[in-house]
């Protein structure tokens, strides 16, 4: 005879991690449902995801690899137990590394109405304490799960993000953004070239600029809201003129006249993983509508100062 033992507390086996959204929830709910979106923000910082089979109902399987920054692939493969429109969506998740032991877990996430807005709840029941304390040291999976729901909010938000494993540590990398005899060395798009840099790097500081390239010539200028030494910067970026007052898009000129950047630096082994929010502030339709257009060209202009700050890191290491 079998004596069932005691259920774990499910405290030690769970994770819940909560976002409000500033988006309805019918937007959200498309983000989760559309399998074209879903690979869009799926994952922590620096990840895609590519999809190999994926039916969203009851009793459906996704099936996807999760490829690191370093590209590393985590293969995994969810199946969906119960979906409620608009409501909830509950599913179970095994995968892992090709080379290492996997986790499971079993994920409720529910979505409600707040005011316009929407509140995702996941709550994610590991098999045991012991996986649930792997998924959190080797994977960082509550971290991660904060970082997902960022890449969907900015998604449904109008947001820009983008990634780049940078080949340097931390500390050097911080230096680079922070320190007023580099920054003007490297910032910009490729192809241009600094020819001003004044920064004053301290809350409520500026960084004025002028960069040119391509016979244009632009003059930009930032106001430091947040300074998080060495993990976080935060700055209203605006168009301006080489006096440092406001200007706007020489190519576009309704282009938002402030946006939000926010730049995260994440320690990844001996390298470093930067993250770039960028976020239209205060704007009109007009001007969020233009900052989406843009996006192809935002993912072009940060892709090759990327290209510029890893040779720059390359020539100054």
């Amino acid at each position: 005879m079998t004596i069932a033992k005691p259920a774990q507390n499910a405290s030690d086996r769970e994770i819940v991690i909560t976002r409000l959204v500033d988006a309805p929830l019918e937007r959200v709910w498309r983000a989760w449902t559309d399998p074209a979106e879903i690979v869009r923000w799926w994952g922590p910082h620096g990840f895609t995801t590519d999809t190999n089979h994926r039916e969203f109902k009851a009793g459906g399987l996704w099936k996807h690899t999760m490829i690191g920054p370093d590209g590393t692939p985590y293969s995994n493969t969810t199946k969906y137990e119960e979906i409620v429109e608009k409501e909830r969506i509950v599913y179970t998740n095994g995968g892992g590394k090709e080379d290492g032991p996997g986790v499971h877990f079993r994920s409720t996430v529910t979505f409600k109405h707040r005011g316009g807005k929407t509140e995702i709840t996941m709550r994610a029941v590991f098999d045991t304490a012991a996986m649930r304390e792997h998924a959190v040291k080797q994977y960082g999976a509550i971290e991660g799960g904060n970082q997902t729901l960022s890449r969907l909010a900015a998604l449904v938000q109008g947001e820009f993000v983008i990634s780049r494993l940078v080949d340097a540590p931390r500390q050097r990398v911080w230096k680079a953004w922070t320190d007023p005899a580099e920054l003007g060395r490297w910032f910009g798009p490729k192809g241009f070239e600094t020819f001003h840099a004044q920064l004053d790097f301290r809350p409520g500081g500026s960084y004025h600029y002028g960069i040119k390239g391509n016979g244009i010539e632009m003059w930009g200028k930032w106001v430091f809201s947040e300074i998080e030494v060495p993990a976080k910067l935060g700055f209203v970026q605006s168009f301006s003129n080489k006096e440092g007052g406001p200007g706007v898009h020489p190519l576009a000129p309704t282009w938002p006249k402030q946006t939000l950047s926010t730049i995260l630096f994440q320690d990844f082994g001996p390298k470093t993983l930067v993250t770039v929010y960028w976020a239209p502030l205060d704007a009109t339709e007009a001007e969020r509508k233009t900052f989406l257009d843009g996006m192809a060209g935002m993912n072009e202009g940060w892709s090759g100062t990327f290209e510029r700050f890893d040779a720059y890191l390359g020539e100054n290491s």
